[in-house]
């Protein structure tokens, strides 16, 4: 599951959009993601840590992908 993560930001997503203000963008993360992000928020992704892109995705999620929802 967290290399859907890491192909959105990476492959998806040009490196300008990841920190530019951008509506369509942000509700894009947000209706996609939002589930997910819930579940990293209750440590539901812990056995993601058991590996670097895993622990990559996890902080996309909670760091990069909150800045967009909220």
């Amino acid at each position: 599951m967290y290399q859907t993560i890491l192909k959105f930001w990476f492959e998806e997503l040009e490196p300008s959009q990841w920190w530019r203000k951008d509506d369509q963008l942000d509700h894009l993360i947000k209706t996609r993601f939002s589930e997910i992000h819930q579940q990293a928020g209750r440590c539901e992704l812990f056995e993601w840590r058991s590996t670097a892109p895993g622990r990559l995705a996890e902080i996309i999620i909670l760091d990069q992908f909150s800045r967009n929802m909220y």
